[in-house]
């Protein structure tokens, strides 16, 4: 075939290299979507009993220096961390935790659940 007959055939070009973008035509949808996914992830602030919160109390105080599972709600949103608990001062009630090699600091009257993790129990299971 002869080959300037090909390059007489009217072949488009196309776009070229165009990056792609998404075709929004309803930008207050994606508004609304964003919204939704956010206020379906708040959640309440967590209310304790004093007779809860004593009782957490000295849940914590016997699990210093153990490693636990400590969960807690932060502006509107709940956190669990696997982590040993270093300390707890009365008087600002602030709640010391080291996990790995960082220390976080927690306000008691947000935390609402403590447990005592023991991960050497899970690894004797594995292995067993």
């Amino acid at each position: 075939m002869n080959v300037s007959k090909l390059a007489d055939i009217n072949i488009p070009q196309g776009r070229g290299m165009i990056k792609w973008a998404p075709f929004a035509t309803m930008p207050e949808q994606y508004e609304n979507v964003d919204r939704l996914k956010v206020e379906q992830a708040y959640v309440p602030k967590p209310n304790l009993t004093d007779e809860l919160q004593q009782e957490l109390e000295l849940k914590l105080r016997e699990l210093i220096s153990k490693n636990v599972i400590l969960r807690y709600w932060h502006d509107g949103y709940e956190y669990q961390v696997e982590c040993i608990i270093e300390s707890m001062d009365d008087w600002s009630g602030v709640v010391t935790v080291r996990k790995e090699d960082s220390f976080m600091f927690v306000q008691f009257e947000h935390i609402y659940s403590v447990d005592e993790y023991d991960y050497m129990s899970d690894l004797d299971y594995l292995y067993s």
